[in-house]
């Protein structure tokens, strides 16, 4: 049996009302182990209400556990902007990165105050080189890429969008999840590590928050043959009664694929969507080294 050469990577996650670091190594020929994993009840709200620095000083003492180690870095956002577009079929990353630039010149009217994460995309008449541009406010995660880099090579930092649709990798069917927070909507289907379908819907209370939810579990067939993982501050009991009692959809939480084997889950408590979004990053991010 072929064994990989052991790497390991550290993953962060700053989600709306907590945060996450863990740190991931491969183990065998196509397994994971999982070798810390830490949480904090801080996240987007207490950098938005001025407690910025107490949470990203936290964040680098777990990160500086092991000092100089690459890591990947997710925060959330609430500002989700999808622009379809094709790029040559030979581009190189940094092609890529040159493309969207010019993509957003023509697409925001401040593109210096976004990032953008670049997804393969499946659309019904993609080629392997048709993209999903996903731009986003480049604050806060800029700064706190900054932050961290003083002692952490950051090979990703971005939504952690990509690295939910590089999960789907491990599914045999496609990878529904809807994320429920408390000024957006946004539902993707992903399989085989592409994305397949994304809708994102900003919100301003409850109501539009059940009226998309509803239209758009309705208007995806692919909702009924397969669990819809459910997530964000919105996915309250409530709101999941009325998701089952509307729709008989079948629900679930967000979570780790069962096919994919990661040793040691035992020992951390890795069912908070925020610990799901660090290891999926890690496992992204790990393909790099």
């Amino acid at each position: 049996m072929d064994y990989r050469v052991s790497k390991s990577i550290i993953a962060c996650t700053i989600d709306h009302a907590e945060s996450a670091v863990v740190r991931l190594k491969t183990s065998g020929t196509d397994g994971y182990t999982l070798c810390s994993c830490n949480t904090l009840p801080h996240g987007l709200q207490s950098i938005a209400s001025g407690k910025e620095k107490r949470l990203l000083t936290k964040l680098k003492g777990y990160c500086n556990a092991w000092r100089e180690e690459e890591m990947a870095l997710c925060v959330g956002t609430e500002s989700l902007l999808p622009l379809p577009a094709c790029f040559p079929e030979e581009a190189t990353p940094e092609e890529e990165q040159e493309y969207c630039n010019i993509e957003a010149e023509y697409f925001l009217t401040k593109p210096e105050e976004y990032c953008c994460d670049i997804a393969r995309y499946a659309s019904a008449l993609a080629t392997d080189h048709n993209k999903l541009l996903l731009f986003y406010p480049a604050e806060p995660c800029r700064k706190i890429a900054k932050h961290l880099s003083d002692e952490h090579e950051i090979l990703y930092a971005g939504t952690a969008q990509l690295p939910l649709v590089y999960l789907s990798k491990f599914t045999e069917e496609p990878q529904v999840i809807l994320e429920l927070e408390n000024s957006s909507v946004l539902l993707t289907i992903a399989h085989h590590g592409t994305l397949e379908k994304l809708s994102f819907h900003r919100v301003t209370n409850r109501e539009e928050a059940e009226y998309f939810t509803m239209n758009e579990l309705m208007e995806n067939p692919i909702c009924r043959q397969t669990p819809v993982q459910v997530t964000g501050t919105r996915a309250d009991k409530a709101m999941m009664l009325l998701i089952g009692a509307e729709t008989s959809y079948p629900l679930m939480p967000l979570g780790i694929p069962p096919s994919l084997s990661i040793s040691n889950p035992q020992r951390f408590a890795t069912s908070s969507p925020t610990v799901v979004k660090a290891i999926s990053a890690a496992m992204m991010a790990l393909e790099q080294l």
